[in-house]
């Protein structure tokens, strides 16, 4: 016995859903045998498919097919196994029962066969089974679009249309025809009766031998490959026929068209298949004379119109849901701007907070540097101070990194008169301090000439002048802090008093200084503070 398949809807056996209701159902598998599958999966599928062939090319010929596809639902899920490898399973022999479940979207088109297309929709049951072809089974369902009549108050409009015609016998005019047709309303549903009144005035000499109500259906095809081309097709949905009208007299005839089962008006162009309706008068003169055709649309809903104080009931509802709605899109619409006022608020005020702290912190920085200027200053007062007490202070540039500290020394040291063999100009940092030499005058070399420490302005001046220090220190000479001893590396200056300034000179070895050479100046402070300045 082979796979036996059974799918049912849940509380629906017609199958027939409204665009945006909930799908579901079950599949019932029935195996008689243990079977190598590869897995089985349920989908949902909904399309639109068109497709017809040119007049005047051949069967044959592919240019001369007009196609067109389009997927408005397609859902899949497994139920068993899995499409991610290629490996199969054992499915043993049994009954088994999987159901699904799918929400249908709120736009798909409702569901027409016509003579060059279909929009379809059908569950789908897929047994995958190894090195053979899948096992499929289809079972079809209907979705209508809903269009209720009653949401809009323009289908309750009553339907009317009024013509004239003259006619010529023997090159001479002859009165009017006048036709008249009314409906109560211009939108129906399925089931319904559409009541009209036909009015005749034949006022001519031409009698009217037949009237005829028709109600037809027009579909239109969109194809876009190869190319973008329009097919249409016509139906006849209903009809009525009158009697005749003899000149110079009028009627009225009364009647009604049943309408059947058939799709509503198609109010979304986004399918490529297109239905409306419409409702044709044609009237026909004896002998040769030209008809008489009127032609109006009609509006083919899903839900009729409802008279009487429930439908009024309904239809004040949802103009409050209407209004309902317009107000929250407006409440909506403006607490986005308010969002939006309130985030470029506070963009603005972060802004404002950012440029106060850069403010704020440029003041602390000029501040800091008053400060160290000062500081500089009342250094460079004391120092001052010291040399016209105990000596003379003789050097070069004065420090430009306002961080470097002049540190007194109180340790007493013997100072050498001995000049070295070699005379060394001290290479240091632009941001360290310059060697500084103190002297009395019996020491001096005869090249020497005393110089007076320089102001605090002119030191700056000079800092920024000068980038190399060796330029400011050429007529310094160092021969009277370097020692001629070879095994001495230290030498300090001054006498032992602790009131006047120290300072030590480090070298790396006894030899001369050269260019290139990296030189070491230390000096001490009681408190324990020290700063050295290396120069490569």
């Amino acid at each position: 016995m082979p796979i036996e398949c059974l799918i049912s809807f849940d509380n629906n056996p017609q199958g027939v859903y409204y665009a945006g209701q909930e799908l579901s159902g079950v599949v019932d598998l029935d195996v008689d045998a243990t079977r190598r599958i590869k897995g089985i999966h349920v989908t949902v599928s909904g399309y639109a498919k068109i497709r017809w062939i040119k007049k005047g090319y051949p069967r044959d010929s592919e240019r001369a097919m007009c196609r067109a596809y389009r997927s408005y639902l397609s859902s899949r899920s497994y139920v068993l196994g899995s499409c991610a490898n290629n490996s199969s399973i054992d499915w043993p022999a049994g009954e088994y029962s999987y159901t699904f479940h799918v929400i249908l979207p709120d736009n798909l088109p409702t569901s027409f066969d016509g003579k060059y297309g279909q929009i379809h929709y059908e569950i789908i049951t897929t047994i995958e089974r190894a090195g053979r072809y899948p096992k499929v089974f289809k079972l079809p369902f209907t979705v209508i679009q809903p269009l209720d009549l009653n949401a809009d108050a323009i289908y309750r409009v009553p339907l009317e249309i009024l013509d004239r015609k003259r006619f010529w016998s023997f090159c001479c005019p002859t009165g009017p025809l006048t036709v008249k047709f009314s409906t109560p309303y211009c939108g129906y549903a399925p089931g319904q009766k559409i009541h009209f009144v036909l009015y005749i005035n034949n006022e001519s000499s031409i009698d009217i031998t037949e009237c005829e109500v028709k109600l037809k259906q027009e579909v239109s095809y969109e194809s876009h490959d190869p190319q973008h081309e329009y097919r249409y097709d016509k139906h006849l949905i209903a009809r009525k026929q009158f009697g005749n009208v003899l000149r110079w007299s009028r009627k009225v005839y009364r009647g009604y068209l049943d309408l059947p089962s058939i799709p509503p008006t198609s109010v979304k162009p986004t399918c490529p298949i297109s239905v409306n309706y419409s409702i044709k008068i044609i009237v026909n003169p004896t002998e040769f004379h030209w008809k008489l055709k009127l032609k109006i649309p009609l509006t083919i809903g899903s839900i009729p119109i409802m008279d009487g104080p429930e439908a009024l009931l309904r239809f004040n509802r949802q103009q409050q849901q209407h209004q309902v709605v317009s107000q929250n899109l407006q409440m909506s619409t403006q607490q986005r701007q308010r969002d939006r006022d309130h985030n470029r608020d506070r963009d603005r005020d972060r802004d404002r907070d950012r440029n106060l702290e850069r403010d704020r912190d440029r003041d602390r920085d000029r501040n800091r540097e008053r400060t160290s200027a000062s500081v500089q200053q009342r250094r460079l007062s004391s120092i001052n101070n010291n040399n016209h007490n105990h000596g003379r202070l003789v050097g070069g540039l004065l420090p430009t990194n306002s961080n470097m500290n002049m540190i007194v020394n109180a340790s007493p040291t013997p100072t050498s008169s001995t000049p070295s063999s070699t005379p060394t100009t001290a290479a240091l940092r632009p941001s360290a301090m310059p060697a500084i030499l103190v002297t009395s005058d019996s020491d001096n070399p005869p090249d020497y000439i005393p110089m007076m420490p320089p102001s605090y302005e002119d030191a700056m001046a000079l800092s920024e002048k000068f980038s190399d220090d060796t330029e400011f220190l050429t007529n310094v000479s160092m021969s009277s802090i370097l020692s001629a001893q070879a095994d001495v590396t230290t030498k300090r200056l001054y006498d032992e008093s602790s009131s006047q300034l120290r300072l030590t000179l480090s070298c790396q070895d006894s030899a001369p200084a050269e260019a290139g050479m990296d030189e070491e100046v230390t000096t001490n402070a009681p408190g324990g503070e020290s700063f050295a300045c290396e120069k490569k």
